[in-house]
């Protein structure tokens, strides 16, 4: 048999170089299609991760204020593909995370017009200085090899938001206005990471504390603005501002390179609750210095000779936040004037400074000035930043409150609870006494003195062009005839209120309660250390001044505590006068030995030798050789470690 020209074997051959084509072609077309499909699908759920990331940073640095430890945050820049058996896959994708700005003077926040309330914190806060804070962004550029669309992810003034070529879109709130609230947040330092890793990002708090500084518009024409450099527009910022009601306009120019400067402008006759901090991220860090010198706490100093009273400061740096460790000098002006215990003291942790005034017999009464600089008293200048004068009242007597029973007839409910107005805190205080005087009587005054010393303002969250209204005011008594009082941005306590004065931004007439009845009063909100403070378990002491029908002028003083205090832990307050060295001379000496406590753990003795209701005018177990007039009612408040309060009044012979 011939196989001469048989040709069967040749299919064969053919068929295994078709399906070996079919098979390039499939695992070209799986190279070529499917795994840069899939790989795109990895960068893009990587870049989901960073932008959480980028929020996570975002957080931390907007928690700054009132956060003293650093923090951490991890961010993952660039990704890895699946591996695969015989497809290959391109290098892995990285990414860039930078600072943009922040090391870089020329860009900055300013807050112009803006007018402190206190007229110490005015000297630097002075509404005709600009005040220039550096700051800028932080953003994360993805280096993909695939998701060729992704964006830059930009933090940027409390903002995060993600930049594409067409457009912006925001992945979170802005956090810089709330209200009358503005915080400011500088970010400062220089950051530039490249990889495929994760790397951890240090936010560290290089100025910071839960202060605020209470801010106004300088002038009648003016208003306080905050102008910033963005990579946003004017009317981007201003869609995100469409609900905060005191933002009046957003204005916008051209900035430097390709970044817009925006300019929020704040509605007159507000007072606005200024809170700034200061980030460090990265190198290039900047440290900040003392910047001015202000008081803090009771601004009317008054001493009976033979007495003392002690005067605290605070140094702040530029913003406005406490730096410890510098030192003070301070004088008394003048001769026969008193005396400081110590010449220079030095700023504590929370950039407080502690002096003594002393008034011996030898003092001259009438109002003295005590001097106090942070960089020496040769160049002192009562109009500098550096440099306070504190206004010091030496009397012979304290003056007495018009004399009165401390077992008068308006009867405090016992009903005290905390509550919110704004659906924030149960920052306010409500309360009820009943008249069991016998009469009709008019409420005069109102002293309101928290136990927490730190608890320091009373501030309405309401604006005050609105009706007057209980929660919408400082103080509202509700009663046969109706009173308040509007501060027009909040005031200081320990506060001694008038009703009526016609100098507040907003008063009524005097309540007025018919015999038998019952008046409830408003106080709105509480802050401390600039902020709305819960008031459940906190103590405050409340002294109501009115005048009975019949003439004459009593006073009723009580403690309450909204949510009830411990009555098996409170203290028992207590005390005796007996005549300085058994000669009626008109001095006399407190003791507080009477008092006692379930715990044995009283915390302080705070004394109100003046009687008005305001505990500032000595503290300790015992006070010696005062000059107290006959006839005023002088109260001790005793307080516990757990800030439980009880007090008594008793009427010096």
């Amino acid at each position: 048999m011939s196989f001469t020209g048989d040709e069967r074997a040749q299919s064969v051959q053919v068929g295994a170089v078709l399906l070996f084509g079919v098979l390039i072609i499939a695992f070209s077309s799986y190279q070529a299609f499917a795994v840069p499909e899939q790989n795109r699908e990895v960068e893009f759920n990587h870049n989901q991760q960073v932008q959480t990331q980028m929020q996570d940073l975002r957080n931390a640095i907007v928690s700054v204020p009132g956060q003293p430890s650093r923090q951490a945050v991890s961010v993952q820049l660039g990704t890895r593909y699946p591996s695969r058996l015989v497809a290959t896959n391109p290098g892995p994708p990285s990414g860039l995370l930078y600072t943009d700005g922040t090391s870089n003077e020329s860009q900055n926040l300013t807050v112009r017009n803006a007018e402190a309330v206190n007229p110490e914190t005015a000297d630097y806060w002075d509404g005709a200085t600009p005040r220039h804070y550096n700051t800028g962004a932080i953003a994360y550029k993805p280096a993909y090899n695939v998701y060729g669309e992704a964006p830059e992810t930009v933090y940027e003034h409390s903002l995060v938001y993600n930049q594409f070529r067409e457009g912006n879109i925001t992945l979170s709130e802005q956090a810089m206005v709330d209200g009358r609230d503005i915080t400011l947040v500088a970010l400062n330092g220089s950051l530039s990471r490249s990889a495929s890793d994760s790397v951890t990002v240090d936010i560290e708090p290089k100025s910071q504390s839960s202060r605020t500084v209470r801010v106004t518009n300088a002038t009648a024409t003016s208003n306080v603005r905050v102008t910033f450099l963005t990579r946003l527009s004017a009317l981007e910022w201003e869609t995100l501002l469409t609900n905060e009601e005191y933002v009046v306009d957003v204005i916008g120019d051209e900035g430097p390179e390709s970044l817009n400067e925006v300019t929020l402008v704040f509605e007159r006759g507000q007072t606005y609750r200024l809170k700034m901090a200061k980030a460090g991220i990265g190198t290039k860090v900047t440290e900040e210095s003392e910047a001015y010198l202000t008081t803090v706490g009771n601004k009317n100093v008054s001493v009976a000779k033979g007495g003392s009273e002690e005067i605290v400061l605070e140094v702040r740096d530029a913003y406005n936040n406490p730096v410890s460790d510098v030192n003070v000098d301070g004088s008394v002006e003048g001769s026969n004037t008193g005396s400081l215990t110590t010449d220079t003291e030095s700023s504590d942790s929370d950039g407080r400074v502690k002096f003594v005034y002393e008034a011996d017999q030898s003092t001259g009464t009438g109002t003295h000035t005590v001097q106090f600089s942070l960089d020496g008293l040769g160049s002192f200048n009562g109009d500098s930043p550096e440099d306070v004068s504190v206004p010091v009242t030496v009397t012979e007597a304290n003056q007495g409150s018009g004399g009165g029973s401390g077992n008068s007839g308006l009867i405090y409910n016992e009903d005290a609870f905390a509550l919110d107005s704004d659906g924030a805190i149960d920052g306010g205080v409500q309360f009820s006494v009943t008249n069991e005087v016998g009469e009709t009587i008019t409420i005069t005054t109102v002293a309101v003195d928290a136990v927490d010393e730190d608890i320091d303002y009373l501030s309405d969250s309401y604006r005050n062009d609105r009706e007057p209204a209980p929660q919408e005011n400082e103080l509202y008594i509700e009663a046969d005839t109706d009173g308040y009082t509007d501060f027009g941005g909040g005031t200081d306590i320990p506060q001694v209120i008038d009703v009526d004065n016609q100098d507040r931004s907003l008063s009524g007439p005097n309540p007025v309660m018919a015999d038998g009845s019952i008046a409830t009063f408003h106080l709105f909100e509480f802050e401390r250390f600039g902020g709305q403070i819960d008031m459940n378990g906190e103590s405050v002491t409340i002294t109501v001044t009115y005048e009975p029908s019949s003439g004459g002028t009593d006073s009723k003083m009580f403690t309450v505590t909204p949510g009830g205090a411990n009555t098996n832990r409170q203290p028992n307050a207590d005390f005796t006068i007996t005549s300085y060295k058994s000669e009626s001379n008109g001095k006399w000496d407190f003791d507080a030995s009477p008092s006692s406590d379930p715990q044995e753990d009283i915390r302080a003795y705070e004394w109100d030798l003046s009687g008005d209701g305001i505990f500032d005018d000595a503290t300790g177990q015992t006070v010696q050789n005062r000059k107290v007039d006959s006839g005023t009612m002088v109260s001790l408040r005793v307080v516990d470690s757990e800030g439980n309060a009880d007090t008594v009044r008793k009427e010096v012979p």
